[in-house]
């Protein structure tokens, strides 16, 4: 049972409903909740009409175009596809950007299929030419950069928004960078390869992995919130510009979708919004909700009892005519 399925399991427990099994080789069950009967998937999707296909926010090229159109504000994005892919034509492509970019899976998840921080043309054509061919598609983005954010919206509003903070190691004036991190990773999912582009993050800030950084200086092993090697979220939660909102709101419109995950850069989500500061990266119509339950820093947020609320609000009665 995914993490999302057993939060909800339990929220609806929470709010005097039953939880009913349907057809589980399909990972389809009932909620009876709220006075009402609602069929789900392991991976719920609520759609704002029933012609929203899941493309529209599983390929990530799509919904940069779809932005783009309505003029939501997306980081220049290009993509490459396997089936016709020329050097030539990829070549001017990469051309046209201002490094350094980030090429990914167009269709990926889970921070798989990601090339970051490349420096120039030549490096990116050669990742293309590598990786390429175990894809479908592949998309190369310019690099944004400022303080990365999950907005969580449903229907109208934002109802969770978390900080993610870059991983990092905080100085105690006695253990080197190495052993900070070896100590900070023992409970990660996974640990940061001391590869070269660590190494450069790490002369970036004039360390090395043998330093021994002062009490309280604080040292980032990534240039990413990747919670899987030690980020950290932050709850921001009502504190979102109302305009970054409506913003978000949009974008959940434009994909069809009544509930979104929206990964954001900005310089400060507090702040109103201009076409250089604020970027949408992507958007997932099955976003992770227990993220927004635990965060390291704030008050958890009650997004599942919200969302089962919306779904009884939305599910009109079945009426059998007469």
């Amino acid at each position: 049972m995914s993490k999302n399925l057993t939060l909800i399991k339990k929220t609806v427990q929470e709010l005097g409903g039953t939880f009913e099994e349907f057809m589980p080789e399909r990972n389809c069950f009932y909620i009876n909740v709220l006075d009402k009967r609602i069929l789900l998937e392991n991976n719920i999707s609520i759609t704002r009409n029933s012609f929203s296909s899941a493309q529209l926010t599983k390929c990530k090229d799509i919904t940069h175009k779809l932005l783009l159109s309505c003029g939501l504000p997306s980081p220049k994005t290009e993509c490459f596809y396997n089936k016709n892919f020329d050097q030539n034509k990829a070549n001017k492509k990469l051309a046209e950007f201002n490094y350094p970019i980030i090429i990914k899976d167009a269709c990926g998840s889970n921070s798989r299929g990601i090339f970051s921080f490349i420096q120039n043309r030549k490096e990116a054509l050669g990742i293309l030419q590598r990786e390429l061919p175990k894809y479908r598609s592949m998309i190369a983005q310019k690099m944004v950069f400022g303080k990365e954010y999950r907005l969580l919206v449903l229907g109208n509003k934002i109802i969770g928004a978390l900080e993610m903070i870059t991983p990092h190691i905080i100085g105690d004036g006695i253990s080197s960078v190495r052993k900070l991190i070896n100590e900070k990773q023992n409970t990660t999912k996974q640990r940061t390869i001391f590869d070269k582009k660590f190494i450069e993050i790490l002369k970036d800030q004039k360390t090395s992995l043998d330093s021994i950084p002062k009490k309280q200086k604080v040292i980032y092993i990534k240039k990413n919130a990747c919670l899987a090697e030690g980020g950290e979220t932050r709850n921001v939660t009502g504190t979102v510009n109302e305009k970054i909102q409506k913003i978000c709101i949009a974008a959940s419109k434009v994909v069809g979708k009544h509930l979104v995950g929206i990964d954001a850069i900005c310089n400060d989500i507090t702040e109103t919004p201009t076409p250089e500061s604020f970027h949408i990266l992507e958007i997932n119509s099955e976003p992770d909700l227990c993220i927004h339950y635990k965060p390291n820093h704030g008050k958890t947020q009650e997004v599942a009892k919200k969302i089962i609320k919306f779904m009884a609000k939305l599910n009109p009665p079945i009426k059998i005519e007469d």
